[in-house]
Parts: C-alpha cells; structure tokens; sequence
C-alpha cells in the first residue's frame, strides 16, 4: 500500500489513535447514547484525519486553511460533547481529562500547520 504524505503527520497519527480510542469508549455507551452522542461524537472524530488528508494529501493548495480550520472545529466539538458525556455519568472525570489531554495536542499540532499554511500563501 502507498503510504501518503498526510499519513506520516504525527497529528494525522494522533488524530487516528484517539478515532481509534473514541470508538472504543463510545461503544460502552447504553444504547439510546450510543446511537446518538456516540454518533455524532464519532462523525466528528473522523473529520479530522479526514480534513487532515484533504487539506494536505496533495501538497498545500486553496482550502487547505478552511480545512485544517475545520479539524480545529471539530475538536472543540468534541471536547463539548464529551464533557456533556461526563456530566452524565458516561464517560469519567479521568478519561475526559486524558482525552483533553489528547485533543490539547492536536489543537496545537493544526494551529502550527495553519500558519504555516497561511505563511506559504503570502
């Protein structure tokens, strides 16, 4: 399989180790959640390597900044989602704070790649 340019990102490879891990906490979720907050937390957790790939697979072109801006969004998302999760006895404090952790990092990782982005279009 050839590897692509996005892939060797380390915020594309924590991005697709904490997909990895949401699935498997969301899956513990009682059914009716699971179906709704699980989803929707996992439709958000895929569009950042998704958002990842498209804005920088092919070298840095036109929407790579909205795109990367996206991923940024959907982590804010998800961090609501999983504090909303938290406070209902779904997730605990000390994984929430361990997924924080998480997603921190891959705030940072896709700010410094806007910039960079940003930077190369002046």
């Amino acid at each position: 399989m050839n590897e692509r340019p996005h892939t060797q990102l380390p915020v594309w490879q924590k991005s697709m180790q904490l997909l990895h891990y949401l699935y498997s906490v969301t899956g513990t979720f009682q059914s009716g959640e699971k179906d709704v907050l699980g989803r929707k937390i996992k439709d958000l957790i895929t569009e950042v390597p998704v958002a990842l790939a498209l804005a920088l697979g092919n070298g840095l072109r036109t929407g790579s900044s909205e795109r990367l801006q996206r991923a940024f969004d959907a982590t804010i998302e998800i961090d609501t989602l999983l504090q909303i999760a938290t406070h209902t006895g779904m997730i605990k404090p000390d994984e929430l704070e361990a997924i924080q952790n998480e997603l921190i990092e891959i705030q940072k990782e896709l700010l410094t790649l806007n910039q960079r982005v940003e930077r190369k279009k002046r």
